[in-house]
């Protein structure tokens, strides 16, 4: 539909002074110095959508306000509900920005400005997709909006209400468009994401540190005992060792291996831009399988000991290691949390002893049927706008809410987002291009209009 392009490009200086609007606001949500600026925030986006014609209003809660609108529409066709957050990520290292993270700067068709794509940007293209084809006079189903504030920290305030929230976030269908695509023209369905398990393992052993050259061959060292168990984890092969890890995985569909496997993943860039070879995992497997629709366990930092300048011979107290896994479908994180820890007790040798602090599960994985109304609707609109078949991904990071989201709403997900690795999202000089949002708000105008 040519009124889509010619809508954007008709509003964009007054869609770009809104976006810098939406983006000036300082909203971090793990810094609680800035509280007022997510109240601002959450206010400003309920103003927004009240303007688009939804009936909106600020949801408190203990911990930082959601924003929730409703516009009512065609009732035979499937309710929307679309979910987004306001909050972003702290700006540290301020000084490597090039400008000011909240005071947006358009430079080169690219706005750079904290939460210009993670996911003020995602959130934006969306409204103003709504606000054409309210325009346009085009027949749209009903809507809802929840915008939370706290993605960036766990979604607290909205996980831990959504059962008193229920009756109102029912819908079919849940839009998210805070993922990302292969490149650019190349609009990218996520048809599942992994969930998550973090555990921090403590390794002890005597009181104090002690001399390497008097107790060294005597006294077991904790370092040595948890390189140990890190190391049996993982088999020759790349698989976890862990037993009852992989209890009750789902294995792909050959349909789900050709799509993941067809989809140009750049493996040689990445290979060139990453110095290193893809060899992590199960080897055998294709890359984009490893990343999107296998379990994994990481090391993702190890420690303890003398790590001065210079050389100090001991045999130190105490050794740690922080582990996380990503879960795939039919995996219980709980049970997998569980599982690792039954393996750290029962490999650690005598003369040591282990604890367990900071553990937590983050959230289930979950993976879309490839053939769906839902996943076809995303299809068409993507084939309408872009004259092109889409990309799939099965995306290796986790956004713990929405499998909660989606069985609390009794919607069926669709992850459809614009975002590249270029955007520099979490980092310094954070950006969006003018490209990227026209083309995320052609493909939420034709979804929106044909589901």
């Amino acid at each position: 539909m040519d009124s889509f392009s010619g809508y954007f490009n008709t509003h964009k200086e007054r869609f770009i002074e809104e976006w810098k609007e939406f983006l000036s606001f300082a909203s971090i949500s793990a810094d609680p110095a800035y509280h007022h600026h997510c109240l601002a925030c959450a206010d400003w986006v309920s103003a927004h959508l009240k303007g688009l014609g939804f009936h909106s209003e600020v949801w408190p809660s203990d911990t930082k306000p959601l924003v929730y609108g409703v516009m009512p529409g065609d009732p035979a066709r499937p309710t929307v509900l679309f979910y987004g957050h306001y909050d972003v990520q702290p700006v540290d290292p301020l000084e490597l920005w090039e400008s000011p993270p909240f005071e947006p700067e358009l430079r080169d068709g690219r706005m750079y400005a904290r939460g210009a794509q993670d996911n003020k940007g995602q959130v934006f293209f969306v409204l103003k997709a709504i606000e054409c084809l309210k325009a346009c006079g085009v027949s749209l189903p009903t809507i809802k909006v929840i915008i939370e504030g706290e993605e960036e920290c766990e979604s607290e305030a909205l996980a831990s209400n959504l059962h008193l929230w229920r009756e109102a976030l029912q819908a079919d269908v849940l839009m998210v468009c805070d993922t990302g695509m292969i490149d650019h023209g190349m609009p990218t369905i996520t048809m599942g994401l992994r969930g998550v398990v973090a555990l921090e393992v403590r390794v002890f052993g005597p009181s104090i540190d002690l001399h390497s050259g008097i107790f060294g061959g005597v006294v077991l060292n904790p370092l040595h005992a948890l390189s140990t168990i890190v190391a049996g984890m993982f088999n020759d092969d790349g698989s976890i060792a862990i037993p009852g890890f992989y209890d009750g995985v789902v294995e792909p569909t050959p349909l789900d291996i050709e799509r993941a496997t067809s989809a140009p993943l750049m493996v040689d860039e990445m290979r060139a831009s990453l110095g290193v070879p893809f060899a992590g995992g199960e080897r055998a497997l294709h890359p984009s399988v490893r990343r999107g629709l296998r379990p994994t366990i990481e090391v993702n930092g190890i420690g303890g000991g003398y790590q001065g300048v210079g050389g100090k011979t001991v045999i130190p107290s105490y050794g740690a290691a922080k582990l996380s896994s990503r879960t795939v479908v039919g995996q219980n994180p709980a049970h997998v949390l569980e599982c690792m820890k039954r393996y750290v007790r029962n490999t650690c040798p005598v003369g040591a002893h282990v604890e367990f602090i900071d553990e937590g599960v983050g959230g289930k994985a979950f993976k879309l049927s490839a053939d769906t109304p839902v996943v076809h609707a995303a299809e068409r609109a993507i084939r309408e706008e872009f004259h092109r078949d889409p990309l799939y991904i099965w995306e290796g990071a986790t956004v713990p809410i929405i499998p909660e989201l989606a069985a609390t709403s009794g919607a069926e997900p669709i992850l459809v987002g614009f975002g590249l690795a270029t955007d520099h999202i979490h980092s310094p000089n954070e950006s969006f291009s003018l490209r990227q949002l026209e083309d995320g708000f052609r493909y939420a105008a034709a979804f929106l209009a044909t589901i």
